[in-house]
């Protein structure tokens, strides 16, 4: 018997070797940028726990049921990024097929150094290629703590943001757009009814072309401190006709009202926050999660309460809500995450827990129909699980690859094991033997 053991043996230390370089696990992070593209969440960039800059490229496959304290992650390239990058913000072209990275602090991958030559960079999803489109016109400022939205023309738009490449560091009101067609980047030209210089907002464009901009800080002037947005004050910008608006949230409790522009909204009360996130449903509704404090000039490690809220943009004045089960079992005060709607899924990605001032490991999920945090997923039914994709296909491959060897394996040992005792039990029966 001790052949098919040995040979057992030699078949789980391989099976092992090969799964701990399919199970990839990432580095922590937070300030990241997460896309779903093709049903695969791809993580990109992000403020590390390690010491060394991560240029590696990874996805979490979401064709496959999992739980959030087993999941399988899948390296795609080591050195994938063509930068290290954090407080960027990225952007998925409409066909699905073109990852849009764009600003943020940037290292150089070859010198180690910041470098800012190229501040818009594309990833081509079906040859797993990055390259860096010129723009025609204009000039791509330097620019963090910024989120990009795309119309249905395919125009990417970036609103303020903050610079802090230079020794001063400014904090900025503008507009900016990159056409992806034409590979464009525009500066727009509005005079009228400009907020407030304003940075690590939440941007959600809604099917009008409206994009809905709240929370973050601002600045009222050149030598303020920088001041959290109230989050009754909620920032609109109309990509048909190039303007600004602004709404004004009357809560419902104790809280003043106020009117602003005609326009009014109702609602429970929302702590004012930055480092947070936020998905737009197919039902109309922006839910945001998590985030921090700002005061005099500095931040300010203390929880957001709530934890999630839900602004409902279908009504003429929008409406802040606080899910009843939000709070059961949700995830611990974080910031710094990234937050992506799949199906009925908000899956939250890593960013930092705020009690204890650690860099989140897990993903989190929360049913946006059922309004409930679970543990575990379940892709859709109709869903499958091929694709065109070279890394996907090839882990999947090599899965199923090492559990056709397993099951040939244990067939092996089981049939040798067989042979093995019908041998034994002819001797026995062969008349004169003497065992």
């Amino acid at each position: 018997m001790y052949f098919p053991f040995k040979l057992f043996k030699s078949i789980f230390y391989t099976l092992l070797l090969i799964n701990s370089i399919l199970c990839y696990v990432p580095p922590k992070r937070f300030l990241h940028n997460s896309v779903i593209i093709n049903d695969q969440l791809l993580i990109l960039g992000g403020y590390t726990n390690t010491t060394d800059y991560e240029f590696e490229l990874f996805f979490l496959n979401l064709l496959k049921p999992f739980d959030i304290y087993n999941l399988t992650w899948t390296l795609i390239e080591d050195k994938g990024l063509p930068v290290y990058t954090w407080r960027s913000t990225s952007v998925l072209s409409l066909d699905n097929s073109t990852i849009y990275l764009i600003g943020g602090f940037m290292i150089n991958k070859n010198t180690l150094e910041y470098d800012y030559s190229n501040l818009v960079y594309t990833y081509d999803y079906s040859t797993s290629k990055w390259s860096t489109p010129v723009p025609d016109e204009g000039t791509v400022p330097p620019r963090q703590d910024i989120k990009g939205v795309i119309d249905n023309s395919g125009i990417i738009y970036i609103f303020g943001g903050f610079n802090a490449t230079n020794l001063l560091g400014n904090i900025y009101n503008d507009m900016n757009t990159l056409n992806t067609a034409s590979d464009t980047w525009t500066t727009l030209s509005i005079s009228g009814n400009l907020p407030l210089p304003c940075m690590e907002y939440t941007a959600d464009i809604l099917p009008s072309g409206t994009i809905v901009y709240i929370g973050g800080l601002e600045q009222v002037s050149d030598d303020a401190n920088f001041t959290l947005v109230d989050m009754k004050k909620i920032k609109l910008f109309d990509t048909h006709k190039l303007e600004w608006s602004q709404m004004q949230i009357k809560y419902t409790i104790t809280q003043p009202i106020v009117t602003f522009n005609s326009k009014d909204a109702t609602g429970s009360y929302i702590d004012p926050r930055w480092y947070f996130s936020s998905v737009l449903t197919s039902d109309g509704n922006i839910i945001i999660l998590g985030g921090i404090s700002y005061s005099n000039g500095s931040v300010v490690l203390d929880g957001v309460r709530p934890k999630l809220a839900t602004l409902d943009t279908n009504k003429n004045s929008f409406v802040w809500s606080i899910p009843s089960n939000s709070e059961v079992g949700a995830p611990p005060s974080i910031y710094g995450h990234t937050a992506n709607l799949y199906n009925d899924y908000m899956i939250i990605t890593f960013g930092k827990e705020l009690d204890l001032n650690n860099f989140a490991s897990q993903v989190y999920f929360y049913n946006i129909k059922s309004n409930k945090w679970v543990s575990t997923f379940s892709p859709p039914d109709n869903k499958t699980t091929t694709t065109n994709n070279f890394p996907k296909a090839l882990a999947i491959g090599l899965g199923t690859g090492i559990g056709g060897l397993l099951l040939i394996s244990c067939t092996f040992i089981t049939i040798f094991i067989v042979r093995r005792i019908r041998q034994r039990s002819v001797i026995l029966e062969i008349p004169g033997s003497n065992l």
